[in-house]
């Protein structure tokens, strides 16, 4: 009698650590997929977000689909990639490089910097998240974005590497939309995906 209850007991036992290992996996799954962590290098985003900041980066809103795409495009399940929106992407010249940049203008935007001031479909644009007023000789000819494609500035405009010197990012390069930043302190205590967050 007392076998058959140990028998019980174990199994009962056995049960529970396979449940709790198989949650466990299940969980771990949906963040790796829902969320990816990084460390920021350089200032090309000050003084919103600063170097040294771990930025986490929310992929679900911009979750892609090969289904209902053509051959140029992705389809989005639940949100395309919009203007101000602060994103994380990988650098199209160097796909292992990863960099925040916020997007100023999306596919078919004229996009013109004249006096350090940017213009989208002949708008100035208000940037009240700029500290410093772009440079005065700066000039960028009228450009049109083109298809699945985002003209992407960092918002410290003098220290950022970014549209204005490689071009448009497309669709394939989005990983996903900055969700939140936390101090370095906290942030070299953790693991990241990347050191070279620009």
């Amino acid at each position: 009698m007392s076998m058959k209850i140990l028998s019980q007991s174990t199994k009962s036992l056995i049960r529970e650590s396979i449940e709790t290992i198989l949650l466990i996996s299940i969980l771990i799954s949906v963040f790796h997929i829902s969320v990816q962590n990084f460390q920021v290098e350089g200032s090309s985003m000050h003084p919103n977000i600063q170097e040294g900041n771990c930025v986490v980066a929310e992929k679900i809103s911009y979750w892609k689909t090969p289904y209902f795409s053509d051959s140029e495009n992705y389809a989005y399940i639940f949100n395309k990639p919009n203007r101000g929106q602060i994103i994380i992407f990988k650098f199209p010249n160097d796909p292992s490089r990863f960099f925040v940049k916020r997007i100023i203008g999306i596919e078919g935007d004229l996009i013109e910097i004249k006096y350090g001031d940017v213009y989208v479909n002949n708008l100035k644009l208000n940037e009240p998240y700029l500290i410093n007023k772009n440079s005065e000789s700066e000039y960028l000819a009228p450009a049109i974005v083109g298809k699945g494609q985002y003209y992407v500035l960092g918002d410290n405009r003098v220290a950022s590497n970014d549209s204005r010197n490689w071009g448009t990012i497309a669709d394939e390069h989005v990983i996903g939309k900055y969700f939140f930043k936390y101090g370095s302190s906290i942030c070299n205590s953790f693991l990241t995906t990347s050191k070279g967050l620009r």
